[in-house]
């Protein structure tokens, strides 16, 4: 009987530590299947998706395609540099224009880097 609790303890331990027991719903809070594309985090009232994404455009963003349409954004634009501060100065001038046109970020801004984007309150 000994033996038969080492060896189960033993694989129940190899199994957790593996990261195999996570599908399992053993640890539900380390899997998020809520994640949703970036556009829509961006909230308006009475907006459609195709709206969202035509205004999304007009700010200067290109599209990705998702799982379920169009909803993920980039910044990158011909003839613009590819470094992290073109894309963050493209970012900022995407979020004031999007906001401008009356949308609000319902995504996370608890982040230090987060704080620091016009979607978060900064200027």
């Amino acid at each position: 009987m000994k033996r038969f609790i080492q060896v189960n303890a033993v694989l129940w331990l190899s199994t957790i530590l593996s990261g195999c027991g996570i599908g399992l719903g053993i640890f539900p809070y380390a899997v998020n299947h809520n994640i949703k594309p970036y556009l829509q985090y961006w909230e308006k009232e009475g907006i459609t998706s195709s709206a969202r994404q035509s205004d999304s455009r007009e700010c200067g963003s290109t599209l990705l395609p998702t799982a379920r349409g169009q909803d993920d954004i980039s910044m990158a634009r011909e003839g613009m540099k590819h470094d992290k501060a073109s894309y963050d100065h493209a970012m900022d001038e995407w979020q004031r224009c999007m906001i401008k046109k009356g949308y609000r970020f319902a995504g996370n801004c608890n982040s230090e880097s987060a704080k620091e984007q016009p979607a978060c309150g900064a200027p």
